[in-house]
């Protein structure tokens, strides 16, 4: 007995000893910053100044950083980003008014070097606020930081003037209505106050042609400050059911925290035929000994589990995936409009599952009404590609079939191939990686070994 269990944990300590090999992934540091925002109040003609202490880890290599001053913008998705001077035209712009006292600095391990920004007002600046962003990045070739750059914001209060926070909605917008798609309503707002706001809320409602309510979505306080001058979006998919032919109107507002209403914009659109709304999230719970069926709660997808698809305990779940988060369909097909995820496995089943879908009228019209060209494809993210499975399709009860090992994003794809592959990518099963093979055997190793106690 005590050399089968020798046998069993020097077996096991070797496979967990090549796994932590195989996966463990050397620690790096990084540029570390230290006065990483700028908030001061400065009178018109006043000046101040703004201490930056640059370091990198002990464990890194030299390193030579670049300090610049740039424009403060932003992104659409509200993220800040710096301009150069041709693009920064704002009238609240401090980049001018801000000069630097070094600009390049030799970085050794543990050696931490100060750089300080001198920031003068001019008497006649006008009210408000000002803003820059100075940045700080690593020189290519000259160290190994794991962080490149960095972003310090520089938000200047005006002192003795009065702030204006306003904005102006410029765009609304309602995205494609497909079934068993959310419905995206695109709002775009622009600062058009000489201030910035934290915390701004983006509200959505939709009423029916009868003004009913049919869906609202809010959005959570931006982190973000919106900067004068700059246009960012709000998106948002407010939670509407199933809906019936008709036109329908988004009104959306965008409000600051205290509930201040800076601009509001109402839109159409129009359901010309009944419109699904997106499943919701399911989840099944999947061991070794069982079969199991994961079920979209409208019956519309399901996913048959054979027993011994799974090596342990595992919870797999359904749920959405937006058709605009889809990659690129291959050469020769297309995507049609229903999509979803499955997840839970880190790595391939061990037997293959049956994942039956219902395909919509959406689909049926994307293939020209012609059924047989309906298929469903897996994303693969290790080849890169889409791989179009062998798919049985049942028009009477309007669904489609496959067999898989593999647990991904999902769509049903338009393809006239008679194979059901897209080119140069073979729907075969796929091959196990090494790291779950070892897995595997850590499993059957560590069961093989209670079960050798318990016979002993």
């Amino acid at each position: 007995m005590s050399r089968t269990k020798g046998k069993f944990h020097a077996g096991t300590l070797g496979i967990l000893i090549i796994i932590f090999l195989l996966l463990c992934i050397a620690s790096v540091s990084a540029i570390s910053v230290s006065g990483t925002k700028y908030t001061g109040s400065i009178l018109p003609g006043g000046t101040d100044t703004h201490t930056m202490t640059i370091s990198i880890g002990s464990g890194e290599d030299p390193t030579d950083v670049n300090v610049e001053v740039y424009g403060f913008g932003q992104s659409m998705g509200q993220t800040y980003t710096p301009l150069d001077p041709a693009n920064d035209v704002s009238p609240c712009s401090a980049r001018s008014f801000i000069t630097l006292d070094n600009t390049s600095v030799h970085l050794e391990p543990g050696v931490a070097q100060i750089v300080k920004a001198k920031i003068s007002i001019p008497k006649n600046v006008g009210s408000g606020g000002l803003y820059a962003l100075i940045y700080i990045h690593a020189l290519p070739g000259k160290g190994k930081s794991f962080t490149t750059a960095v972003l310090i914001p520089v938000m200047i209060t005006i002192a003795g003037t009065t702030p204006t926070e306003a904005g102006s909605i410029t765009n609304l917008s309602v995205g494609d209505v497909a079934i068993g798609q959310p419905i995206t309503v695109i709002t775009t707002f622009k600062n058009t106050g000489n201030y910035h706001y934290y915390h701004a809320i983006n509200t959505v409602t939709v009423r029916d042609a009868n003004e009913n309510l049919v869906g609202n979505f809010s959005t959570q306080p931006s982190v973000y400050a919106s900067i004068p001058g700059n246009t960012i979006q709000y998106i948002a998919t407010p939670d509407l059911q199933n809906l019936p032919v008709g036109t329908y109107t988004v009104d959306s507002k965008v409000l600051l925290e205290s509930g201040t209403v800076l601009d509001e914009k109402t839109a159409t659109f129009t359901v010309k035929t009944t419109y699904i709304a997106p499943i919701t999230e399911s989840n099944i719970t999947l061991t070794p000994e069982s079969a199991g069926i994961l079920t979209s709660p409208d019956g519309r997808y399901s996913v048959s589990f054979p027993q011994g698809a799974v090596l342990g305990d595992t919870v797999v779940t359904l749920k959405p995936y937006s058709s605009d988060k889809l990659q690129a369909a291959p050469a020769g097909a297309k995507l049609g409009t229903t999509s979803f995820e499955i997840t839970g496995l880190n790595g391939l089943l061990s037997r293959d599952a049956t994942v039956r879908v219902t395909y919509s009228a959406d689909d049926l019209a994307a293939a020209g009404g012609d059924a047989s060209q309906l298929k469903l494809s897996y994303y693969d993210p290790a080849q890169g590609a889409w791989v179009i499975l062998p798919t049985q399709v049942d028009t009477q009860g309007t669904t489609l079939t496959a067999t898989t090992n593999h647990l991904s994003v999902w769509a049903v794809m338009i393809s006239t191939s008679t194979t059901g592959t897209t080119p140069g990518v073979t729907a075969t099963r796929s091959p196990i990686p090494l790291v779950v093979i070892i897995s595997s055997l850590i499993i059957a190793v560590i069961v093989t070994g209670k079960s050798i106690r318990k016979t002993k």
